[in-house]
Order: structure tokens, then C-alpha cells, then sequence
């Protein structure tokens, strides 16, 4: 059976598996400079970023240099998301996401080929670029296309996939040091990623279209096939018509009169599109602030340096870091939809906390062995917590709270902040450690406790509710503080269309009994 065939629960689910695909690249590209830092092949190509074999002046301005080789990827992928603001609504979902592929593919060329660190540079930007697009897209193109009661495990499918990417990444790398005098011990595992970009370019434009999208395009019956697809149901179905019928009513509150009728994801519409842009990029924001991407991107720097572990016990304890974190991103998937997003995301922010609270005191008298070995145990914290409710969820969030007319935009204003927040940690990790040292971790711990509370106040809760839905809670709240209350006591639109969908498919089957 082919792509263009598929129906019902066979065609979400493989829209969220070529999402996924997408994602695992996002993680890899992430994670396979960590590795790379240290290695003997990649230190002799580029002397610029060497940091284990230097000291006093020279290390400090290699750490700068190292710094800005390893965080420019996040403004690339800053850059990709912005991108999406103008392109998102003109290309449509599938567009976006196969040109993003495209661009990726020839920033993994690039990275794989350099003898100068101005082409790794380039390489890690043009790639950056693609990955930047996917994140602003791909949480929103299948939250779109998910019904209300799966819609989190699809879209957390693709930060699984993503950590695997990460994983991939680690163990690769880790395989490929006892080659390292050879070039092949980076070049390879850097162009190895381009399959998953090819993954998603070569199937994604066989797949539908949004049906939010050719909604809001005025192409109703293409979405009302395309639901019917998806619903595995007659396009002229009650249920059928009943989602596009919310659809177009969630369109009509944008265009009540005058005053409302705005694009801007900045306008002080009845819809509070204001409101709601802050809410996704903060969340984003914030989840990038609490640090993790500490341990991401220079674990094995931190366990080598500071820690003094040999470069294989090194890589080694990353390597099961990032088998954890896997496996807490895959109970994140079963719980998406039975705890909802709010308790994942306060859980999550209060981990880190701890996490971040408990490496600054572990580490601030690293002479003492054993207070060092046992710091290891809170990374392994911090990567347990920050995938159940700080990786992906926040892409999701975005996606689910923006109103249809301007989500593309919010999206990817909201990914960019995570890209731009992500490079900040990237670039000021290295010159953080050597000027402040242990302290360092306490600015993430403060920003991790005001996560916290800023999620319990101003986050509502969004699982088992229709897109159309929740633009009810913030069309009804009238102060910042209301949709939380609001999305507490609201009754759910998902049980009037689950009837409506049993009925349909009891009279279907009683008139095929009459028929008989």
C-alpha cells in the first residue's frame, strides 16, 4: 500500500513517523560536535577549538572559538524557524517541510567535506537552517493532523526519535575513537545524518496536506477529503462535517468585526493572540534555560577536563546519559496523554531545580573525588526530567495554543526562541565554566525554580482538547491568569464528536446488515 493510500490510524501514525524521522536528525546534528571536541583527527584538522590540549590565555580564547563553532548550528536553526514566519502559511505544511529537508541535505555536505573550520562553520549554519524549519513545522503540521486524544503521542513521537538521534549520535562516535587518527572518525559520523533528510524529502510530499491549513486557504473541500482520510469516513459524514464545521467557526471568531481581524500574532484581538504568542515563546524560552544543553553539548569536555575520566570512561557515562534520556522521552509518550502537558511541565522544571541546585554544590570542590563521582548522578537527573516535559512539549505547546490564523507564525517565532536560547547556552558554556566555574549551575537553578512558577500560573492545560477547543479557553479569559481556571472547569467538545463518531458507525454497520 502506498503513501497516497493511506487511511484512518495507518495515516497518522505515518505522519508522525516521517515527522519523527525528521526530529532524529534535529538530535543527532545536536549532539555529534560533543564528541567531536575531544577527538585527536578533528582537533588536527581544526587547532582553532582545542581545549584539552591547552592552557592560561590560549585555552581561554579557544574555549570562545569553540564556543561559536558549536552554537552557530543554533543560530542557523534560529534563522530556519524565523524563515517560517513568512513561508509557513504561502507553502503549506508539506512545502515547508520538504524544502527545510532540502536545505539540510546541503548543510550536511558541507559539514562532512571541510579542511578549513570557515566551511565546518558554513556547513553547521546551512544545516541549521533545514533543522530550524523542521522544528517550526513539524510539531504543528501533525498536531494539525491528529485527532484530540493522540494528538501529544504523535507529537511527542518526534522527541523520542530525536533523542535516538542523540543516542545514535553518541554511540557512533563513541565506536568510531578507536579510529581517531583517522578523518573518517568524524567525516562519517557528520554526513551519516543526511539519510534522515532524505527520509523525510523523499516521502513527505505523498502525504496530505493540513486540513487546518486548506481550511484557513478557503479550500474547504480538500479539507473536508482530507479529514474524511484521516477519519477513515465518507467526506459528506456527519463527524466529518461536524470537525470542518468547528474549523470554520474557530476562523469566524478572528473575523467578528473589524477590530479582530488581524494576522499578527502581536494583535490585542478578542482571540488574544498577544497573550498567547508570549505564552509559546516563553515556554519555549524557559525550557531552554534551565541548561541541559550543558550536559548535551559538552559532557564529554566536562567529564575529561574537570572530572578527569579518561576520553573512553568519557564517552562512555555520555553514551548512557543519552540511553536514559531516551528511555524517560519514551515514558514522556505515555504519559503525554494521560497526565497531560501542565504536570509534565511543572514536573520537569522542579527536577531540574534539584538537578541544577545539587551540581553546584557537587561541584564546587572538585579535589573531593567522591563529591565529583556522585555528581554524575544528578546529570542523570537532569536528563530524566528535562525529556519528560522540556524537550518537546514546548514545540507542541506552541502549536496547540496558537489560533490557526496565525500558528504558523507562532511556531516558528517560538521554535526560533528556543534555537536563539539554545545558542546562548552553547556559546557562553565554555567561558561560564572557566570564569565562574561551579557557580554556573546556579544561574540554572534559579531560572529552572522560575519555570516553575510560571508554568503553575499562566500554562492551562491542553490534552484531550480539539485545536478549535482551546482557542475557547482564551477567547472567554479575560486576564492572564484565566486560562489556566478557565481550562479547568470548560466540559470537553471531544465527547459530542466521539458520539456523533459511534453513531455514524453503528448506522453504518446496522444498514450493512439490512442490506444483507
Amino acid at each position: 500500500m502506498g503513501l497516497t493510500t493511506l487511511r484512518g490510524k495507518s495515516l497518522g501514525r505515518v505522519i508522525g513517523l516521517i515527522g519523527a524521522v525528521g526530529f532524529v536528525l534535529q538530535g543527532y546534528d545536536q549532539a555529534v560536535a560533543n564528541g567531536l571536541l575531544t577527538l585527536g583527527s578533528f582537533i588536527a584538522v581544526f587547532p582553532q577549538i582545542d581545549t584539552v590540549n591547552t592552557l592560561g590565555s590560549q585555552k581561554s580564547y579557544n574555549s570562545t572559538i569553540q564556543g561559536t563553532t558549536v552554537a552557530i548550528y543554533e543560530v542557523g536553526c534560529a534563522l530556519g524557524a524565523l524563515g517560517c514566519v513568512f513561508l509557513g502559511d504561502k507553502l503549506g505544511r508539506r512545502k515547508t517541510i520538504f524544502l527545510a529537508g532540502c536545505i539540510a541535505l546541503v548543510g550536511v555536505i558541507i559539514q562532512a567535506s571541510p579542511f578549513a573550520l570557515g566551511q565546518l562553520i558554513a556547513g553547521r549554519v546551512i544545516t541549521g537552517l533545514g533543522v530550524g524549519g523542521f522544528t517550526a513545522t513539524i510539531p504543528m503540521y501533525v498536531s494539525e493532523s491528529s485527532g484530540a486524544d493522540a494528538r501529544g503521542r504523535m507529537v511527542l513521537l518526534e522527541g523520542w526519535f530525536a533523542i535516538g538521534g542523540i543516542v545514535l549520535a553518541t554511540w557512533l562516535e563513541f565506536g568510531l575513537y578507536y579510529v581517531s587518527e583517522n578523518s573518517v572518525s568524524w567525516r562519517f559520523p557528520i554526513a551519516f545524518q543526511g539519510t534522515f533528510a532524505l527520509v523525510v524529502v523523499s516521502c513527505i510530499l505523498f502525504l496530505p496536506e493540513s486540513p487546518r491549513w486548506l481550511a484557513r486557504c478557503g479550500r474547504m473541500e480538500e479539507a473536508a477529503d482530507v479529514l474524511a482520510r484521516m477519519e477513515d469516513m465518507p467526506a459528506a459524514s456527519e463527524c466529518v462535517s461536524q470537525e470542518l464545521e468547528i474549523i470554520r467557526q474557530s476562523l469566524f471568531k478572528d473575523e467578528v468585526d473589524e477590530e479582530t481581524v488581524s494576522t499578527s500574532p502581536f494583535a490585542l484581538t478578542k482571540n488574544r493572540h498577544l497573550h498567547r504568542t508570549f505564552i509559546a515563546v516563553a515556554v519555549n524560552i524557559l525550557a531552554q534555560m534551565t541548561g541541559v544543553n550543558i550536559i548535551t553539548f559538552y559532557s564529554d569536555t566536562i567529564f575529561e577536563s574537570d572530572l578527569g575520566y579518561s576520553g573512553t570512561i568519557a564517552r562512555i557515562i555520555t553514551g548512557c546519559l543519552q540511553i536514559w534520556q531516551f528511555l524517560a522521552a519514551g515514558l514522556a509518550v505515555l504519559l503525554i496523554d494521560r497526565v497531560g502537558r501542565r504536570p509534565l511541565l511543572l514536573t520537569a522544571a522542579a527536577g531540574m531545580t534539584i538537578a541544577q541546585t545539587c551540581l553546584a554544590g557537587l561541584s564546587s570542590d572538585l579535589s573531593n573525588t567522591s563529591a565529583a563521582g556522585a555528581s554524575i548522578l544528578f546529570y542523570f537527573m537532569a536528563l530524566f526530567c528535562f525529556p519528560i516535559g522540556l524537550f518537546l512539549v514546548p514545540f507542541m505547546y506552541a502549536a496547540e495554543i496558537a489560533p490557526l490564523r496565525t500558528r504558523a507564525k507562532v511556531t516558528a517565532m517560538s521554535a526560533a526562541a528556543n534555537w536563539l536560547f539554545n545558542f546562548l547556552l552553547a556559546e557562553v558554556t565554555p567561558v561560564g565554566f572557566a570564569t565562574i566555574h561551579w557557580r554556573y549551575y546556579i544561574v540554572y537553578a534559579c531560572i529552572s525554580a522560575f519555570a516553575c512558577v510560571s508554568f503553575y500560573f499562566f500554562c492551562p492545560e491542553t490534552k484531550g482538547r480539539t485545536l478549535e477547543e482551546i482557542d475557547e479557553i482564551f477567547v472567554e479569559s479575560n486576564s492572564i491568569f484565566d486560562p489556566v481556571r478557565i481550562a479547568q472547569e470548560m466540559p470537553y467538545q471531544t465527547d459530542i464528536l466521539a458520539h456523533i463518531d459511534d453513531t455514524e458507525k453503528t448506522g453504518a454497520k446496522d444498514e450493512l446488515v439490512e442490506n444483507a
